[in-house]
């Protein structure tokens, strides 16, 4: 009788252990759903206020206009691409650092930031002037968008390289904004041209100018992206560009 006991009492427990074993499983699994959809409600809580702020940045009349100071990308009209640099050499040409167009938009090799023409200094949040002369300097590299008169290796335009050291380089980096719809400010997402100061050449990209290994070599670090040249027709559409994501300082004549 007690050996039948003992069993009765072995197996109780084991089944009462299945018991709490499902419960607690359970109730893990519930914890875990509910969570997930807190966590969600927070991402999606976050994204709202990440957008709603975007939104307000980009509509008050203070960030209108494209500012000295700002960290930018440069979004081709035409291809989307953005203007891009990275610390790969041309192997062909100047051999300085190869400026590229990629149609990543997430890419932090594609920010620049806008400065005074070479020699000057333009105070941060000081509205941009159609006409004026400036510099894009590459936040990575620290060094200026640049042309001259190497030939580029794909479309033997122009070439586009980035130059100087620590955002030190010569006239050859100076860049005029032009505008064909008027205005006496850079607009942000306004189309608008980049003219070389030195050489009267427009900054400009081309979807059928694109590296691959054909072109670049079976290890091409560059494959899949546009090349960017400074070619002379300035009412062509691939001369084109417009901003897109980046840091956007105030028109501070606005908010002073």
């Amino acid at each position: 009788q007690a050996s039948n006991d003992l069993t009765e009492i072995v197996c109780w427990k084991q089944a009462w252990g299945k018991v709490w074993c499902c419960f607690r499983r359970a109730m893990v699994a519930r914890f875990r759903m509910r969570f997930y959809v807190w966590a969600g409600f927070v991402a999606l809580a976050m994204l709202s206020a990440s957008t709603s702020a975007e939104d307000d940045d980009s509509e008050g009349e203070e960030y209108a206009v494209v500012t000295c100071g700002s960290v930018i990308k440069l979004q081709h009209a035409q291809t989307k691409y953005r203007l891009h640099s990275h610390d790969v050499k041309w192997g062909s040409g100047s051999t300085q650092q190869s400026v590229t167009v990629v149609a990543h938009q997430d890419d932090p090799n594609s920010l620049w930031k806008v400065s005074g023409a070479h020699g000057t200094h333009c105070p941060q949040g000081t509205p941009v002037k159609i006409g004026q002369t400036i510099r894009l300097t590459h936040i990575k590299t620290k060094r200026n968008l640049h042309s001259h008169l190497f030939q580029s290796p794909l479309s033997k335009q122009q070439e586009i390289s980035c130059f100087g050291e620590k955002g030190r380089g010569d006239d050859s980096d100076n860049w005029v904004v032009e505008s064909k719809d008027g205005g006496q400010y850079w607009k942000r997402g306004a189309r608008v041209r980049f003219s070389h100061a030195a050489t009267r050449q427009y900054l400009q990209t081309r979807s059928n100018f694109k590296f691959d290994q054909s072109n670049c070599g079976h290890n091409c670090p560059i494959a899949g992206q546009l090349e960017a040249s400074a070619f002379r027709n300035g009412e062509d559409e691939a001369v084109f560009w417009q901003t897109a994501e980046g840091i956007y300082y105030p028109n501070e004549s606005l908010v002073k």
